[in-house]
């Protein structure tokens, strides 16, 4: 009969809730920010010019944007020729933006409040009118303060609290409080009455409280409560009054109509999302505060407390009803201190504080995703735009603190299976909790106007679908590890895994922030005549090929090219390589290393035992076998190609890019596939195990690739492009390196989704028992084989590829873009008057002065040099002012930009022949320019009474 298992010690990889404490805190902190942004926009609204009452949203309406219209139409707008650099100019000058200084002072003040606070809570707490010092008065045989010595002996502190009594306090029970390295421990009135009868019960609450010293929750809890209090007085009650005043005197201005429909559902979700991250940050302190609280207790209970002193009452009735129990489970959330019951139970066994809970997976999701767009939405704190680069860097704060966060309570529960011999958890469930709290959080989130949900809802299953892939991932690469590494310490592999999962989550949160929600927003995907027209323009004679069925082809190609990527196409895609293999890598890694039937070096225990690593013959028979299915099918598309494929215009790089995506389709299709089959079996590691046959797979697939492409023309009925028999290295690697960076980067990820998808099959006998290090020698080289090689092929796939990118995310060209029409006679004054407003009328009023200036001058001009030198400034004037007026919005109607365009050429032809004529003392020029200049004053005039007749 087996032993039973020895109780695994609490404190292995630490409690986690240090690094949940750190997100509190950084929401908290990031929310603060953002109400001071939002108070920096109010203010600088009020300090606004009357002429400039929409600020930087006027700029939108010159550019063309309809803030209730079609998002995909709005972005056509914005994608017009010159219009991005002319909102950029126009947002720089019109933006409500206030100095520098008051900034900073605001932050400074914030922050001043908190340490303040941090400060002050615990002197308050401390004063003389509520607790005394437990000095002779109050302890004259100094029995009490033995004790209390000698239990901080116990608990290993190095330096003495100080002791209070609370004598108003009847309860038997403590609280600890203070700030760095000057802590105080509070004894309650009830507790030294006590003492003599229930000297077990004393000792138990004194070694908890001392417990929270030593794990250093009071330094955490109180910064924490001092930030959560100086935003819950003071930045929260400002923001959220703010935006109820301006939502009535919205209400009361414009009860309905287009203004209402913009501006109502924007601020509403604003008073939604204060509501919400409340909630959420209470939710998530009460969690870490109650963990805190078991952690403290199984300090105790280590230190020698009895854990009788824990039972207070009778035990929970476990006859209670389904309804009882969920409003119990439901109320318990709320408190910051668990029941007696729970930490009776939490004592008895410590699975409580090893299992993977619901609750902190959620509310780490949703924090995780607010600090990502809070952080980069407030790092400049309202003064402008926030560069790339500190976006990037937000949402890798974001990902991180979710990786340390996730990752520390996975691989606690992977070890605390390891150490106490029981089935770890697959990791699906907790990931669907955290990307449950992702797709939340996104949700709670209001980034556009105008909209109570995305466009696109269904698209933020997306969300849900990286959470639960990182998590799943995450879970059983922890569990793998656990039960193979031999080393004196896991620090090692607990690192190399975060850092991993931190690497694939920032990489996916990025895109998301990028890409994704845009997505979810409307945007089109792709816009398949713009990438035909973009690659054509790298691959000669593209353009005369059939565009009906090259559409789809190209529209794949480019959408896969931006997967995981928030810069242009192919310009990170080896970074999503490395992020991708990093995932099955890793994992193969495991069989490096000796297998033994001995406890491994850094369990505690000697009757633990190593655990089985990867079923490596299985995934190499799926890997082999994958390689032989990828040989199938490319051999099935160059079939299907060279029946259907025939020479005519642009047949060339049509075949080259049909070519490549059925590559990509039949090797994919065969990781799938090898990666079911490797997967098969174990469910704590079916993940890693299919992964690692999926690569496999995809290398034996690259290698097949490289053949066919540099023997093509000797195939026969297999041949693609080529007629005549030939080794062609340099394009066999060219092709094979462009549809390496698909299948080695989203392709295993879309492998790994898929796995999450496809039901598995248990295998119905055991594996047959062999020696530990049977084939040691084999799994090395086949490690390092495979090591050496992706490793190679991704640090040279780039080197021959031809670039293709876009300033549109979706590859639309700007000569594509088209002003959408106003959906209401309200927008489109808007539009005309902001155009008007914001430069229109200035480039307008300046190039019609200019014009009357060359009349004048030219009537008053008696001689050649007297004109030139009275013309010639006024025709360079015109000249300079059609130019920065061309680099202003067009006008953002169709009818009225005809006019301005006229307006603009008439200009700008009189100014040039104006000089030519002075340059070469034409008399005839001279007149033509006179003539030229007077027609100017009709498109003057029928530009003006466009905007007079067309703006109510």
């Amino acid at each position: 009969m087996p032993a039973p298992a020895a109780r695994a010690d609490e404190r292995v990889l630490g409690a986690g809730t240090t690094p949940r404490f750190l997100l509190l805190t950084v929401l908290v902190l990031v929310a603060g920010l953002s109400a001071i942004e939002e108070v920096n926009y109010i203010v600088s609204y009020w300090l606004r010019s009357e002429d400039n009452a929409l600020g930087g949203l006027g700029c939108y309406y010159a550019a063309g944007v309809d803030p209730v219209g079609d998002p995909e139409a709005n972005q056509s707008a914005l994608r017009r020729p010159g219009v991005a650099a002319a909102l950029d100019a126009c947002q720089d000058r019109f933006e409500h933006r206030l100095p520098w200084w008051p900034v900073l002072l605001e932050l400074a003040l914030f922050l001043t409040a908190v340490a303040v606070l941090y400060w002050v809570l615990p002197r308050w707490k401390g004063r003389r009118g509520k607790v005394v010092p437990l000095d002779g008065h109050v302890d004259p045989t100094g029995e009490v303060r033995r004790a209390v010595d000698e239990l901080v002996a116990v608990a290993g502190l190095t330096r003495s609290p100080r002791i209070v009594i609370d004598p108003a306090a009847h309860t038997p029970s403590a609280v600890v409080f203070g700030r760095w390295r000057r802590y105080t421990v509070c004894l309650h009135g009830g507790l030294l009455a006590r003492r003599s009868a229930d000297p077990a019960g004393f000792r138990g609450v004194v070694l908890h409280e001392l417990a929270h010293i030593r794990n250093r929750d009071v330094d955490i809890t109180y910064g924490t409560v001092a930030l959560w209090r100086v935003f819950v007085a003071v930045l929260l009650p400002a923001s959220v009054l703010i935006s109820v005043a301006y939502l009535r005197r919205d209400l009361a201005q414009y009860p309905t109509g287009d203004y209402a429909a913009t501006t109502v559902p924007s601020s509403v979700y604003g008073l939604f999302q204060a509501a919400f991250l409340i909630g959420l940050v209470y939710l998530a302190r009460a969690d870490v505060l109650r963990t805190r609280e078991f952690c403290a207790d199984a300090d105790a209970a280590r230190w020698g407390a009895d854990p009788r002193a824990w039972r207070h009452g009778p035990p929970a009735s476990a006859d209670a009803g389904r309804v009882r129990r969920a409003l119990t489970s439901f109320a318990g959330v709320w408190r910051t201190h668990p029941d007696w019951a729970q930490r009776e139970q939490a004592l008895a066994d410590p699975v409580r504080l090893f299992d993977v809970q619901r609750l902190p997976m959620f509310l780490t999701g949703a924090a995780t995703i607010m600090v990502a767009d809070w952080a980069s939405g407030s790092a400049t704190l309202g003064r402008g735009d926030v560069p790339g680069w500190v976006q990037w860097a937000c949402t890798m704060l974001g990902a991180g603190l979710a990786a340390v966060i996730v990752g520390t309570v996975l691989w606690r529960a992977a070890v605390y299976a390891v150490l106490t011999d029981r089935r770890g958890a697959s990791g699906i469930r907790a990931g669907l909790w955290f990307g449950a709290g992702l797709t939340t959080g996104g949700m709670g989130i209001s980034r556009t106007a105008g909209q109570w949900l995305p466009e696109r809802p269904h698209f933020m299953l997306l969300l849900l679908l990286i959470g639960v892939v990182i998590v799943w991932w995450t879970a059983q690469h922890a569990a793998l590890w656990s039960r193979t590494w031999r080393g004196r310490t896991l620090g090692p592999v607990v690192l190399l895994g975060l850092a991993a999962t931190w690497l694939v989550f920032g990489l996916w949160l990025s895109w998301w922030q990028s890409d994704g929600y845009a997505w979810a927003q409307g945007r089109t995907i792709v816009n398949g005549e713009g990438v035909l027209r973009l690659y054509a323009t790298r691959y000669p004679g593209l353009a005369e090929a059939d565009a009906d069925a090259l559409t789809a082809v190209v529209a794949v190609s480019w959408t896969l090219s931006r997967l995981g990527t928030d810069q242009f196409a192919f310009s990170s895609q080896q970074f999503v390589m490395w992020a991708a293999s990093a995932l099955w890598l890793l994992p193969l890694l495991t069989c490096f290393w000796h297998r033994s039937t001995t406890a491994p070096r850094w369990a505690p225990a000697a009757h633990v035992r190593a655990g089985p690593g990867l079923p490596v013959r299985r995934i190499v028979r799926c890997g082999i076998g994958g390689g032989l299915l990828a040989l199938c099918t490319l051999a099935a598309v160059r079939a299907f190609l060279h029946g259907t494929v025939g020479p005519g215009p642009g047949w060339l790089p049509a075949t080259l890019l049909q070519d490549s995506l059925g590559a990509l389709v039949a090797v994919t299709a065969a990781m799938v596939v090898a990666a079911w089959g490797a997967g098969n079996g174990d469910r704590t590691c079916r993940l890693p195990a299919g992964l690692v046959a999926a690569g496999l797979t995809a290398l034996l697939g690259l290698a097949w690739i490289f053949l066919l492409t540099s023997v093509d023309g000797c195939l026969g009925r297999l041949d693609v492009v080529y007629g005549t028999c030939g080794w062609r290295p340099y394009e066999g690697w060219t092709h094979t390196a462009g549809v390496g960076l698909d299948v080695l980067g989203p392709g295993v990820f879309a492998v790994a989704a898929a796995l999450l998808l496809l039901p598995g099959v248990p295998r119905r006998t055991a594996p047959a028992a062999r020696e530990p290090d049977a084939g040691i020698t084999r799994r090395r080289l086949l490690v390092a084989g495979v090591w050496a090689t992706t490793i190679v092929f991704i640090s040279t796939s780039g080197l021959p590829l031809v670039q293709v990118a876009s300033a549109a995310p979706d590859g639309m060209r700007p000569a594509q873009a088209r002003l959408p029409p106003a959906t209401s006679p309200w927008i489109r004054t808007m539009r005309v008057l902001a155009w008007l407003a914001y430069g229109g009328r200035q480039h307008l009023d300046h190039i019609a002065e200019r014009g009357n200036a060359f009349t004048t001058a030219a009537q008053k001009s008696l001689s050649y040099d007297d004109a030139a030198a009275r013309v010639r400034p006024a025709c360079r004037d015109i000249e300079r002012g059609v130019a920065d007026a061309r680099a202003y919005f067009p006008v953002p109607d169709e009818e009225g930009h005809r006019y301005w365009t006229t307006f603009l050429n008439q200009s700008e032809k009189a100014a040039v022949t104006c000089q030519k004529a002075i340059d070469t003392e034409s008399v005839t020029l001279y007149r033509a320019a006179g003539e030229e200049m007077r027609q100017t004053y009709f498109s003057h005039r029928k530009f003006f009474t466009w905007v007079e007749t067309h703006v109510d």
